[in-house]
This record gives C-alpha cells, structure tokens and sequence, in this order.
C-alpha cells in the first residue's frame, strides 16, 4: 500500500492538473475558433472516453474481473438514470444493491 504522503502528493498533482487544464481552457477558448462540426466532436470524445473509463471501471477491478455483484449494481443505476431517478437515488440504489448481492453471496 503506498504512504499516506505519497497518496497526499498524487491527490495535490492531479488538482493543480485539473486546475490548469480548467484555467487553459478557459483562457484559450475565446481565441481558439472552432467549427460546429469539431466542437460536436471533442463533446463526443469526452463522452466516449467517459463511457469507457465508466465501462472499464465496472468490469475489472485492478487486473480481475470485479464480479458480478457490481456488474448487476451497475446494470440497476443504468435501468434508474433510464427512468430518469435523480442522480442520489441512482447512486444509493446502486450501492445498496450491489451490497445485498455481495452480502447474499454473489460476487
């Protein structure tokens, strides 16, 4: 498990990365002159490169496959964000039922 300063120096590396990445954008997205069809684009591969990060998340867990249990959590929240649940009961719900199924013994 890695120290408690060296988790502290990632967490404080990655905000002032996402600080400047937000602070860059801000301060070139006035200059930079972008068609429709290009801003469509980097709005669909941030979208895309969420879904695979949200995909990869809830298969594998490090180098295994994360069982079960959490695929079928996961597959609830989806079925509530489709029914439009707001956004806490879509991440409770999906928590409780992936706890409900570790606890009967599904992993």
């Amino acid at each position: 498990m890695a120290s408690t300063g060296l988790l502290l120096a990632g967490i404080a590396v990655l905000a002032v990365g996402t600080y400047l990445m937000r602070f860059g954008g801000a301060r070139l997205g006035n200059k930079l002159a972008l068609s429709e069809r290009a801003q469509a684009l980097l709005s669909d591969a941030a979208t895309t490169l969420l879904f695979a990060v949200a995909l990869a998340a809830t298969f594998y867990e490090g180098e295994k496959f994360a069982g079960m249990a959490r695929v079928l959590g996961v597959a609830f929240a989806l079925f509530l964000a489709w029914r439009k649940a707001p956004l806490i009961v879509v991440i409770l719900a999906a928590a409780v039922v992936t706890a409900l199924l570790r606890l009967a013994g599904i992993n």
